[in-house]
């Protein structure tokens, strides 16, 4: 008898799945290329859409910065082409800026306003016709002002490096979106269709705009 046991043949279960895993076709992997960056950039993706949308009405909104406004109506100024630094001190409190007032801030554009300015993106404005003062600030816009700081590449430094691997992931993903089906769903079918149709607006509009 021989001293080496004979190895039971493999099923045909086996046998059918190594052989399934040999034959993968490569749109198998261009789908897995294209799923898994997907899911790896959604969130850059997210924030560069909404970025877009909103700087591409820029003619119509400052999509960085809002103003906040608040208005107080005030006694009359004992002289009103001299602001005292009580009368300053005082309108401070009302408006609950914490700061000091600063008597060298307080200008006269003309004879009847009065700008108090407190920062570079805020100040006070005095109509002494009316006796309004209005306070105003320039805030940033959470989140938004975010992402187009990201999105305008203002980071620049490793953030660039970070945005061309995006830029080229984006041209992978729309590559292996065309490349997904084959025959009359692939490129010389629905697939290369829809392309076309997706480039017609582009292109008009290119045409009409572009000098």
């Amino acid at each position: 008898m021989s001293s080496s046991a004979t190895s039971p043949p493999e099923s045909s279960e086996s046998v059918t799945r190594k052989s399934s895993k040999k034959k993968r076709p490569w749109r198998y992997y261009n789908i897995l290329l294209h799923r898994y960056q997907g899911y790896l950039f959604l969130g850059t993706t997210v924030v560069y859409a909404i970025s877009g949308l909103a700087v591409n009405h820029m003619e119509d909104w400052n999509p960085n910065y809002s103003q906040q406004r608040q208005t107080q109506t005030l006694a009359p100024l004992a002289d009103p082409e001299n602001l005292t630094p009580a009368e300053g001190a005082a309108l401070y409190s009302a408006f609950g800026i914490g700061q000091s007032f600063n008597p060298e801030n307080v200008f006269y554009p003309d004879e009847h306003l009065i700008d108090i300015l407190i920062a570079s993106d805020e100040k006070i404005r005095i109509n002494t016709q009316t006796w309004q003062a209005e306070h105003e600030r320039t805030v940033r816009r959470p989140v938004l002002h975010l992402f187009n700081f990201l999105h305008l590449n203002n980071a620049k430094k490793a953030w660039t490096l970070y945005a061309d691997i995006y830029a080229i992931a984006l041209l992978l993903m729309a590559l292996s979106g065309l490349l997904m089906k084959s025959g009359r769903k692939g490129v010389w079918g629905e697939a290369g269709l829809w392309t076309l149709a997706g480039m017609v607006v582009p292109l008009g509009l290119i045409l009409l705009y572009y000098r």
